[in-house]
């Protein structure tokens, strides 16, 4: 039975991402050194199926960001994360420390949730 991720939208941008659980093809190299991947130009994200939950959603927040990156044009020339090395640590880092924070404060999503979708805007 395939995850509730699989063929889920996220939309970032302008674009909407569609999110594939995709085993790894090692004869294209596809994700055979990683736990997925951003593909900008079929706005998809792969990921492997079947990792830990804290796993699977660390993987998802970094290429939502990978997104964020080159969707905000700063993986472009003149950009500041044009540099592919320069991108993946950033987004290693943002999306490691971003898990973690969520993870140690329980309570910051539903705060971000119940703040973002507040009607009232108060």
């Amino acid at each position: 039975m395939k995850n509730k991720l699989d063929k889920r939208i996220v939309k970032v941008g302008y674009s909407d991402i569609t999110v594939h659980l995709t085993t790894p093809n090692f004869k294209k190299d596809n994700m055979s050194d990683c736990y997925g991947q951003y593909l900008q130009r079929e706005n998809k994200i792969e990921i492997q199926p079947e990792l830990e939950k804290i796993d699977e959603a660390n993987v998802l927040l970094h290429e939502v960001l990978h997104a964020i990156a080159y969707i905000s044009g700063e993986t472009t020339d003149g950009g500041r994360l044009n540099e592919s090395t320069s991108e993946e640590a950033v987004v290693n880092n943002f999306a490691n420390h971003l898990i973690q924070v969520f993870r140690d404060n329980n309570w910051l999503l539903s705060y971000f949730i119940n703040n973002l979708l507040d009607k009232t805007n108060k």
